[in-house]
């Protein structure tokens, strides 16, 4: 991955806890992740909050978003933190509220309509109707990834299990006005990325983003 060969040595700037996460790493590709979303998440921190990125510490919990202190003790405000990663695909996201990021490489998925069956309700089907099939393949498979990397994305804002909120349709996202949104999402080249937040993203203006209303179906039903 380029960006984690950009990155200073880790011994440089990871904590303790993280490089111990690090070593049991097997896996080169997953290593290399974990280091290049470590190290993004740091220089996004300093060009949104101020200071230098080997300033930042992150938790490393296995079970949980990162948690972002200064090391100067400068932000005395909670900042919350977001990290996703598909093949080569990095993303992050930071905010003094709770976030959720989630990225996936556009991959043709076998049984695609089994899946779509599986994870998205009737009121989304409506929304997108790409989502049917006999139409644009392509469009059909975007808008599939577009769904499941907003409910990615919420369940890491908001916590929850993959399998539940996804087969139990525990949230329904529809496109909704960008004032009343809580998601977004991107398309990008080969991937699809997804924004949740805890509270309407209105103020977020970003060109080419999609945006979405996320629901607990508690409140739907």
């Amino acid at each position: 991955m380029a960006f984690a060969a950009m990155a200073p040595p880790v011994s440089r700037w990871m904590s303790a806890e993280e490089l111990s996460r690090l070593a049991e790493m097997r896996a080169e590709q997953r290593a290399e992740q974990f280091a290049a979303g470590r190290w993004l998440a740091r220089r996004l921190l300093a060009v949104t909050l101020g200071g230098d990125a080997s300033e930042w510490m992150l938790s490393a919990a296995e079970d949980a978003p990162p948690v972002a202190t200064h090391s100067g003790g400068a932000v005395g405000m909670p900042i919350f933190v977001s990290i996703a990663h598909s093949g080569d695909h990095l993303a992050c996201a930071v905010s003094d509220m709770p976030v959720g990021v989630d990225i996936e490489a556009l991959q043709p998925r076998k049984h695609l309509g089994t899946l779509i069956e599986a994870t998205t309700t009737e009121a989304e089907r409506a929304a997108l109707p790409e989502l049917i099939a006999g139409g644009d393949d392509e469009a059909r498979m975007v808008a599939f990834f577009q769904l499941w990397t907003l409910k990615e994305a919420w369940i890491k804002c908001h916590g929850g299990s993959l399998f539940q909120t996804m087969i139990g349709h525990v949230v329904e996202a529809v496109p909704a006005p960008l004032e009343a949104a809580n998601g977004l999402t991107w398309r990008r080249k080969d991937a699809v990325l997804a924004l949740a937040a805890a509270l309407p993203v209105g103020d977020i203006d970003l060109p080419d983003a999609m945006s979405w209303r996320l629901v607990s179906r508690e409140t739907v039903d």
